[in-house]
């Protein structure tokens, strides 16, 4: 085909008035990922398993889908939460193609199986799944709440003020009323793209900016109080946002938040948290303040952990080659926080996918063309969605005649829902690759105890001192440095076992140690009388185990 005439159709593909029928429908639905996740737990029977952990408000399932061989459950594992944000569905997609990808490898490739040997993988592929379920019905917007209902405004009525499809095309967008105290104002480089007007520029707003639909209970706000329901991102327990919208009656109130909190607390071999949500802290790790480490409820990464989260943003950019990564810090009630202050791991959070710089030309100076990004985020997905021929991407603002403004001009436009965060499925498979790359390399950095040194000394009296040093082999702590101060982590131990006629004299027969760092080691000492043979383990549950034996003089 022509390439101006392709472009020219794309051109209008993409401008023009959308509806649901040509929006973007290629993520699979609940029963479709449902089906999706039993045959590939079904087709890699002896590498995986597919559980539940709990039901949503509608009865959907929370699926868990277990990587790992020979007894999983006491291995040192990673979780990968995924779907924390209902209208995240590129990390869904993501998470379940990493684990096809994953386990795929583990049939053709041995580093892939003997990581599945040593190592545990727990996938949540999607937490919010009647949240995410709203990209499928016939009217589409962006719903970020499960399905429990819930007076978000706080009035005494549920669901009294929901969205209306004014232009009946199917999708909820935005209305902008021409008005001289508006905050909006058009890009510059795009008319289309509504910008926040910079005052300090000495810019000046022209419109105003709701979503679309009618001010039901004539309260001055546009569709506050819609279908549903309570935020799974914003229900937990660390800087809990009491009284704020989405964050449900109190902290752990919902089925999906509980389920998940309840297996966590339940799997002890958990050793890090890995989150694909709106928060970055993998391509940019969260710095180190000694302010917020220091307080009594402490609400800053402590030092060794900070330098944990550069060491592996370091890693994850070299791995995967993302570039100009949002930046995204944790917000209030967060399972990225949570899973650091309150359960004790390492903690991480990446979205995963986000829309690449893309430049447009500028002017042609001697026959070459300058180009030049741009600094509004949506003017950089317009151009991104046009050059990757995303169909259906925008709706052309067009005028509507709105009771609640007889008066003013009125236009319903914009982005289609989903559409900025929920790139086509077809462009997800080497992302999904580069993050398979990372996980793998991050496992393979993981702790591993080894008992070294270890010696049997006759002593006076007939006792015999048993002396080992137990180390870190692996290239990461065997646990957080919060963990140290987290009933719920559990610390390195060292058992010495004893036959029936032997008699530990000095040392204690349990001895614990705090986090190691990698190639840090401690040292046991114990005073037995009796002959034969004894047994040295050290065991963690985030670390492994090995165990040693020795002979008595």
């Amino acid at each position: 085909m022509n390439q101006k005439i392709k472009a020219a159709l794309v051109g209008i593909a993409f401008c023009g008035a959308t509806s649901l029928a040509t929006a973007q429908r290629d993520y699979q639905s609940y029963d479709q990922l449902t089906t999706r996740l039993q045959k590939l737990s079904s087709k890699y029977s002896k590498l995986s398993t597919l559980t539940t952990v709990g039901k949503t408000a509608t009865g959907k399932e929370i699926w868990l889908l277990t990587l790992g061989r020979d007894n999983a459950v006491n291995k040192p594992a990673i979780v990968i939460a995924a779907g924390v944000e209902g209208t995240q569905l590129a990390t869904t997609e993501l998470a379940v193609q990493m684990a096809e990808q994953m386990l795929q490898a583990a049939v053709l490739q041995d580093s892939v199986r003997e990581l599945l040997q040593s190592k545990t993988f727990y996938i949540f592929p999607n937490l919010m799944p009647d949240a995410s379920e709203q990209y499928h019905e016939k009217l589409r917007w962006e719903r970020s709440a499960n399905a429990q209902p819930i007076d978000d405004d706080r009035d005494g009525r549920m669901f009294e003020d929901p969205f209306e499809d004014l232009n009946k095309d199917g999708l909820i967008t935005m209305m902008r009323v021409k008005n001289p105290t508006g905050l909006y104002r058009p890009a510059k480089e795009d008319p289309r793209i509504m910008v926040k007007a910079d005052v300090s520029k000495g810019e000046k707003g022209e419109y105003l900016l709701y979503t679309e639909g009618i001010d039901n209970d004539r309260d001055g706000k546009w569709n506050e109080d819609p279908e549903g329901g309570v935020v799974f991102n914003r229900n937990f327990t660390f800087d809990y946002p009491y009284f704020q919208e989405g964050a449900g009656e109190h902290p752990i109130s919902e089925r999906e938040t509980k389920a998940f909190a309840d297996f966590m607390y339940d799997a002890r071999n958990v050793y890090a948290v890995f989150v694909l949500g709106p928060a970055n802290t993998l391509s940019q790790p969260l710095a180190y303040d000694k302010g917020k480490a220091s307080k009594r409820i402490i609400n800053g990464l402590l030092e060794k952990d900070a330098a944990v989260n550069d060491q592996i943003s370091k890693l994850y950019n070299n791995t995967t080659q993302l570039k100009n990564a949002p930046k995204a810090g944790p917000t209030s009630g967060d399972v990225l926080q949570w899973a650091y202050f309150h359960y004790g791991r390492f903690s991480y959070s990446t979205p995963g996918w986000w829309t690449p710089k893309v430049s447009a030309p500028k002017d042609t100076v001697n026959g070459k063309v300058a180009v030049t990004p741009s600094e509004h985020e949506d003017v950089n997905f317009i151009r991104w969605a046009e050059a990757n021929e995303v169909v259906g991407a925008f709706v052309d603002w067009k005028r509507f005649k709105h009771p609640d403004f007889p008066d003013q001009e009125v236009e319903i436009g914009g982005f289609a829902p989903y559409v900025r965060q929920t790139p086509p499925v077809r462009l997800l498979a080497p992302v999904a690759q580069k993050h398979f790359e990372f996980f793998s390399a991050y496992a393979k950095w993981m702790p591993s105890l080894q008992i070294v040194n270890i010696t049997s000394e006759k002593v006076a009296g007939g006792l015999t001192r048993i002396t080992a040093d137990v180390l870190n082999q692996g290239s990461l702590p065997t646990h957080s440095e919060i963990g140290d101060k987290s009933r719920w982590v559990q610390k390195v131990k060292v058992t010495l076992k004893l036959e029936n006629d032997q008699k530990l004299v000095s040392g204690n027969k349990i001895q614990l140690s705090n986090a190691l760092g990698a190639g840090e080691k401690f040292q046991v000492t114990w005073l037995v009388n009796g002959k034969g043979y004894v047994t040295v383990e050290a065991s963690s549950p985030t670390a492994g185990s090995q165990s040693k034996g020795v002979n008595l003089r």
